[in-house]
């Protein structure tokens, strides 16, 4: 009979509750149900490789999975699936409702063209749906490779379904591995509802023909540098000026650039490091207004949860509620 364990005041049931909620932790928690589970090893690949489906017992002869695997020239990869001659895949896990950026993808490609695999497939593993994948400005193929969309619901079904073809020992770890998502996924659309809100200035850029406010009302455009103190791209963003917020947003999709004339026809013809620009849906009115408040200062930025936002009387008090909220789930 196994004793409680606890961990920092949390009952420790599995081995996936030593696991964090962040994409490394939830790679490696593939990695390890991949790697009890040939069944859904089998099920990933036979997903992943438009109908070619390996015999089982290829998997379990010949299947190996590795965890961030160093490689020269091409990075650190997230998960490796390998059959030897017969299959080489690649994941690229992301947490949220965010895809990997073409810069990533062109890391891990060459890596796949080179292996002697007669299958190679780079998969992105998000929460972005299927269909907004499949519109994203991200290639189909890369150096030969396909590159494939899928999300961490259907990798859940898959492993769900993979306890069926398999043992005792190794439906255990399935079950556990389909509780371990369950409970970040639902983490992840109470999550979907945070706003970041930030300071937008009056101005003009040196060369620019366009204000930065109007690149919001007018372009129904936002940009950021990617990095540096900064987010991957939120499901909503909301603009503050003048002392109150102004509007909220969801954010539509979004594209990464290096030069800002690629995106915002006046602007300065120059590379620069990399920026997210997102796509801006209908603005999203306060029903009231809503002033800074006395913890909002200068350009502080800020996540507070939408409703939030429609309900406060300043923001100071929808950033002090979001917080409140959040302590209470942890």
């Amino acid at each position: 009979m196994a004793l409680p364990l606890a961990r920092a005041g949390r009952p420790v049931a599995t081995v996936f509750d030593l696991l964090g909620e962040d994409e490394n932790d939830m790679s490696a928690a593939l990695g390890y149900a991949l790697s009890q589970s040939p069944a859904l090893t089998r099920a990933v690949i036979r997903d992943v490789s438009d109908g070619w489906e390996p015999a089982l017992a290829l998997v379990e002869s010949h299947g190996a999975i590795a965890l961030q695997s160093a490689h020269r020239d091409h990075g650190i990869t997230d998960v490796e699936i390998s059959l030897g001659k017969d299959f080489h895949g690649i994941i690229k896990a992301k947490r949220g409702a965010h895809l990997p950026t073409l810069a990533q993808l062109q890391q891990y490609a060459p890596l796949l063209a080179e292996s002697p695999a007669e299958h190679r497939v780079l998969l992105t593993l998000t929460d972005v749906a299927p269909t907004r994948a499949a519109a994203s400005s991200l290639p189909s193929a890369l150096d030969g490779v396909r590159i494939v969309h899928r999300t961490w619901r259907q990798i859940r079904t898959l492993a769900h379904e993979a306890r069926a073809n398999e043992g005792h020992a190794a439906k255990r770890v399935l079950e556990q591995f389909v509780g371990y998502l369950g409970a970040i996924l639902g983490m992840e659309t109470h999550l979907s509802n945070l706003v970041y809100v930030v300071s937008l200035g009056s101005g003009f850029g040196p060369g620019w023909g366009i204000n930065w406010q109007d690149v919001v009302r007018k372009e129904r455009r936002y940009f950021y540098p990617v990095g540096k103190g900064w987010p991957e791209p939120p499901n909503y963003i909301a603009f503050r000026y003048d002392g109150r917020l102004q509007s909220i947003h969801h954010v539509e999709g979004h594209s990464v650039y290096t030069n800002h004339r690629s995106v915002f026809p006046k602007a300065p013809d120059a590379e620069v490091p990399p920026h997210y620009c997102l796509v801006l849906g209908p603005a999203i009115l306060p029903p009231h207004e809503l002033r800074n408040g006395p913890r909002i200062v200068r350009a502080a930025r800020c996540w507070c949860m939408l409703d939030t936002l429609l309900t406060a009387s300043t923001i100071s008090e929808a950033l002090e509620e979001t917080q409140r909220r959040m302590e209470a789930r942890r």
